[in-house]
């Protein structure tokens, strides 16, 4: 009986550090490679890395 209580007290504990890990995961995509639509204002290309301020209007590579 213990030891059934324990497998389920670590499933629990698992499931939520799984929920804490897939919300931080799913900040993290916000702009992806080639996905920002701001264009360099040097060149007038698209960016291909965003800086994450809002609406990604600033970038970091560009062709």
């Amino acid at each position: 009986m213990k030891l059934l209580l324990s497998v389920i007290g670590i499933a629990c504990l698992l499931s939520f550090k799984t929920l804490e890990n897939h919300q931080t995961f799913k900040n993290t995509l916000d702009c992806k490679y080639n996905q920002c639509q701001a264009t360099a204002k040097s060149t007038g290309n698209q960016c291909k890395h965003c800086v994450s301020n809002s609406g990604d209007s600033f970038c970091y590579q560009h062709d």
